[in-house]
């Protein structure tokens, strides 16, 4: 998970700002414009690079939704309108069929198309705001994302598992997508293309799952100054 500077109020379309200002103490629920919806959309893929805000995958307005990082609670949060409380998440509108949850736990499973946003509910996870998000999780090869073992705290441990529980993020969908990220970065870097190129932005747009890609790139060169230093012992 890539952290995201927090966006702030100031920040928001002014087409929002209009809206809130017209409907005093509304909550999100009451918010039907569609045109200030796909202005939030739009201003929130943007600062987060056209990637999704949890899993890393390539999200646009079609193919993304609205996310509460405080959830909405059915509208107890007093945050429901806050921008600094929104993000975009991947998955627009997801169909009951989707879901396949565990009967005794109710999470969904692995084997679900949902994740993310629409698979979390209410569940506390690790905010992509927080600025400790990227240090929870550690990439392997195989696609998976797993609690980083050099984590220390309890509390961050159960918060790294939860998150990966809730958000589903090693579903299987996930789990080939992100493989083929880090087996792809391995690819060009034997090309000799340099990591800053293969992981730089471009016309706004991080490459998808842009943390397991660095990770690629991080134990790629680690093992190759492993084996020039063994070569020069």
């Amino acid at each position: 998970m890539r952290h995201i500077p927090q966006p702030l109020e100031n920040e928001s379309p002014r087409i929002f700002q209009r809206w809130k200002n017209r409907h005093r103490g509304a909550k999100y629920a009451r918010l039907k414009d569609g045109d200030v919806k796909k202005a939030i959309k739009e201003a929130l893929i943007s600062r987060q690079k056209f990637i999704c805000c949890y899993c890393e995958t390539r999200i646009s307005r079609g193919t993304s939704h609205i996310e509460h990082i405080e959830p909405q609670l059915g509208g107890l949060s007093a945050k429901t309108l806050d921008f600094s409380n929104m993000a975009a998440s991947c998955i627009r509108e997801p169909k009951k069929g989707d879901y396949i949850r565990d009967e005794e736990s109710g999470v969904v499973s692995p084997h679900s198309t949902i994740h993310c946003g629409h698979a979390r509910g209410s569940h506390r996870v690790i905010s992509p705001y927080d600025a400790k998000c990227e240090s929870l999780f550690s990439y392997s090869f195989s696609g998976e994302i797993s609690v980083n073992p050099d984590l220390t705290e309890v509390a961050d441990k159960n918060l790294a598992q939860d998150s990966i529980t809730y958000l589903n993020l090693n579903s299987e969908s996930l789990i080939a997508m992100r493989k083929i990220a880090m087996l792809e970065t391995v690819k060009m870097l034997e090309k000799g293309i340099a990591p800053a190129d293969i992981l730089r932005e471009l016309s706004g747009k991080l490459p998808p799952f842009y943390s397991a890609a660095k990770t690629a790139a991080q134990i790629f060169n680690s093992s190759r100054n492993t084996v020039g230093n063994t070569a020069n012992s």
